[in-house]
């Protein structure tokens, strides 16, 4: 028997084809992890096969797959990118935003000087007319 050969005549060999299909369980197992990592990881499906067919070279293969993957998963990318978007468009809104503000109010301002400039002329012609209401008439009548 092999197994007797490669571990001595002291382990049944149940034990060395459990041991077999154990190993045999955990690289099928690393397999379908590094096809599943991928497709999160890689948009190109070429690469994803390729990153696959290298995780069938046993231990060694998903270890340099885990070595040479993307640091982050495609949606956390695409979350990151819309993210950034989303706070540009908002900073562009807000500035335009301030800009109508401003326009707003100068525009108010402008009302206000004039209600106040209208105010005045007001009174003073309230004045004008009170003054000559109680000013004796100029040709010398009492």
């Amino acid at each position: 028997m092999l197994a007797a050969e490669i571990f001595g005549s002291d382990v049944p060999g149940g034990v060395v084809v459990l041991l077999i299909a154990f190993a045999a369980v955990v690289w099928l197992a690393l397999i379908r992890w590094t096809f599943t990592d991928a497709r999160r990881r890689l948009r190109n499906p070429r690469l994803v096969r390729a990153a696959t067919a290298l995780a069938f070279v046993p231990l060694a293969g998903p270890v340099v797959y885990m070595i040479l993957r993307p640091p982050e998963f495609l949606e956390d990318a695409y979350e990151r990118e819309i993210s950034i978007a989303s706070s540009e468009k908002l900073i562009e809104v807000l500035a335009e935003l301030q800009q109508t503000q401003r326009e707003i109010h100068a525009g108010v301002k402008h009302l206000e000087q004039a209600l106040h400039a209208s105010r005045r002329r007001a009174a003073a012609q309230q004045a004008a007319q009170a003054g000559r209401a109680q000013a004796p008439p100029a040709g010398g009548r009492q």
